[in-house]
């Protein structure tokens, strides 16, 4: 039985945890998490918490993977605990932003075996997508446990550099806040125009879930031929996609410049 470490509960943390008990009951769990947790695993035999490192390191030898669910600038404070693992034999999965593959060689051991994962937030309802990079010493047996670990809160990818671990994030990683902003300004644009706010509301979340669960569930159509069969010849919507798509000020261009930023944002904060 693999025995996986979490360290840390928040959000992202709990939203693994929730996925691994309910489909994964064939692994040890055990959970670091100083804070009180909102969910209670004792009826799970596989799962205990700890609220330390030292707690923990009482009872348990032998780990087989730890996940480091924290926030980035936790690292510093965990960083001697974290050396306490065998490093040699322990596969470390990171879902922290801004910590490369380097940092942890050059910081934690330059043996370490380590992954670096980047989910969204939508994995915190198990639907989200996650981009994963693996370092050279992952072995191909560790790296099917590692996707079916990281598969429980959605989708997972796997990415061959990990430079695209910084592409991915201003993507997806950042997608929903751009999802969300969209959402936000067709609700204010509906309000702007004499629609009440509970029913511009309404119109405009549900527009963008209800295409979202068509894209999905049509096997068919892809986003493009969706968006043209919508598009009537001299209709309301290609007067408005004529504004959209404009190839010098559309869509396209202004939010290319928003992920370009982004990627400049992600280079700076891991340097």
């Amino acid at each position: 039985m693999n025995h996986i470490v979490l360290i840390g509960h928040g959000k992202m943390g709990s939203a693994l945890a929730k996925g691994w008990v309910k489909e994964n009951s064939k692994y040890k769990i055990s959970i670091i998490e100083k804070e009180e947790l909102l969910l209670n695993y004792k009826k799970f035999t596989n799962v205990k918490v700890y609220k330390n490192f030292n707690e923990f390191f009482t009872e348990n030898k032998k780990i087989d993977f730890v996940v480091l669910a924290i926030k980035p600038q936790q690292l510093n404070d965990i960083k001697n605990d974290i050396l306490k693992f065998e490093n040699k034999s322990t596969v470390f999965i990171s879902i922290l932003a801004g910590k490369s593959v380097s940092w942890f060689k050059e910081n934690i051991s330059t043996e370490i075996k380590i992954v670096r994962a980047m989910p969204n937030l939508p994995a915190s309802i198990s639907r989200g997508v996650t981009a994963i990079y693996c370092s050279s010493s992952i072995l191909p047996n560790e790296k099917l446990i590692i996707e079916e670990l990281l598969s429980s809160i959605g989708a997972v990818s796997f990415v061959l550099n990990e430079e695209q671990i910084d592409l991915i994030t201003a993507i997806s990683g950042s997608g929903p806040a751009y999802f969300f902003y969209l959402t936000e300004v067709l609700t204010e644009i509906a309000i702007d125009l004499g629609i009440s706010k509970d029913n511009a509301t309404n119109f405009a979340k549900n527009t963008f879930i209800g295409s979202a669960i068509l894209l999905d569930s049509d096997n068919i159509n892809n986003a493009t031929s969706l968006r043209k069969n919508v598009t009537s010849p001299g209709g309301t919507t290609e007067a408005a996609l004529k504004i959209l798509m404009n190839e010098e000020e559309g869509l396209k261009i202004i939010l290319k410049k928003a992920v370009l930023n982004a990627i400049n944002r992600a280079h700076e904060l891991k340097n």
